[in-house]
């Protein structure tokens, strides 16, 4: 998760750390390697992401995570959206799961699982929330930067 950027990532940081021994099959070891390998990270922390979002998983069917240009996110299964995503479209619907779930064309049962995980979650999704909300307003005054330069 090399350098990382949001919630789940701090959260973890802060947390208190201690050790697991565990036997886990050739094949499965050697398909840890090459994905540590492949993503120049040390394949404890590697397998301590897969067993925090496998728990999480877990705990919130139709929760999985994804890989992006901000990071690591959690996303609602078969939807294309981020968690944060669908709560704050939640929010600008005045907190209304029905017309969120219309506004973004899924199911309101969709919407449902990702506020179970915002609940559940919530330090973690606001601190998406907050750092697209400023990558947005970066992006915007370059924007408007580049427009006045043209005028």
């Amino acid at each position: 998760m090399g350098g990382t950027r949001c919630g789940t990532l701090s959260a973890v940081a802060r947390e208190a750390r201690d050790h697991l021994s565990l036997r886990v099959g050739t094949a499965t070891l050697e398909q840890l390697d090459r994905r540590a390998r492949r993503d120049a990270q040390p394949k404890s922390k590697l397998a301590e992401r897969y067993l925090r979002e496998g728990l999480q998983m877990d705990d919130h069917p139709g929760i999985n995570f994804v890989d992006g240009a901000l990071g690591r996110r959690p996303a609602v299964t078969g939807t294309g959206l981020d968690v944060w995503e669908i709560v704050e479209t939640v929010r600008h619907n005045d907190d209304s799961i029905a017309r969120a779930a219309a506004y973004l064309e899924i199911d309101a049962l969709l919407v449902e699982v990702a506020i179970r995980y915002y609940g559940s979650n919530r330090e973690e999704v606001d601190a998406w929330i907050e750092r697209v909300g400023q990558i947005a307003e970066e992006e915007e005054t370059k924007w408007l930067r580049a427009r006045e330069a043209l005028a």
